[in-house]
């Protein structure tokens, strides 16, 4: 079998916003990483990952590393705090994991956030969506954006990410929605397809059913997603 190198890049907002589902995002996090632990040795898939964690300030605890090296419990020293630079958050994420992909033959970044962009200082929507083009034209990278907040999709499209890789999610229900993220994320990562802008639309199965909407009309209808009851920030 030829096994498949798979970089993963999670990107995860610790604002102070996030207090009130912090343990529910942390649970969800174990189950990411425990998910794709047993499912790439299943099925013939070599992970590596990175993990960002942002407020106002970014941190990079893991880049590129062996995702068997990753402790599932990584988030639990990361708590709440500060504002939300998400632009510098995924554009300084993007900048360190173009020079460490070490070969792999797809690239997976996951952004997630429960609010919009409002504290950084180096990158812009701008420059942001150009690198996040840049790299989709490669062909070997996917992105993938969940948020909880009715903008969600709107954020996204402003940094590149399109509709078909975009989510909302209840962050109350945060253990649901990240193992369905990591099936999706693996059924990507042991397909023959390299990259896809519809990372979501073509791997996310009944996202309903653990709290997510990937369609933005349900939003735009109601103010809220159809289903789970989300906490608007």
């Amino acid at each position: 079998m030829n096994r498949k190198k798979v970089l993963v890049n999670f990107i995860q907002d610790r604002s102070g916003s996030m207090a009130s589902v912090w343990q529910e995002t942390v649970n969800g996090f174990k189950t990411f990483i425990k998910d794709l632990k047993e499912k790439g040795e299943q099925d013939g898939v070599d992970y590596t990952f990175s993990l960002t964690v942002f407020d106002t300030l970014i941190e990079t605890p893991f880049l590129a590393v062996p995702i068997d090296k990753v402790p599932e419990d990584a988030l639990v020293k990361h708590g709440p705090r500060g504002s939300t630079a998400l632009y510098d958050a995924a554009g300084k994420t993007l900048d360190a994991i173009s020079q460490s992909s070490h070969g792999a033959d797809k690239i997976i970044v996951a952004i997630v956030t429960d609010g919009q962009e409002n504290s950084s200082r180096e990158w812009t929507k701008a420059n942001l969506n150009k690198a996040i083009e840049d790299r989709l034209n490669q062909g070997t990278w996917s992105f993938v954006y969940l948020g909880t907040q009715p903008e969600t999709w709107d954020d996204a499209r402003s940094i590149g990410v399109g509709v078909g890789a975009t989510a909302v999610y209840d962050p109350a229900r945060a253990g649901e929605s990240y193992a369905l993220v990591a099936m999706a994320v693996h059924a990507h990562a042991r397909s023959s397809e390299a990259g896809t802008r519809s990372l979501f639309s073509q791997r996310l199965n009944r996202p309903e059913a653990a709290g997510m909407t990937t369609d933005p009309s349900s939003v735009q209808r109601t103010g809220k997603p159809a289903g789970p009851q989300t906490r608007w920030r």
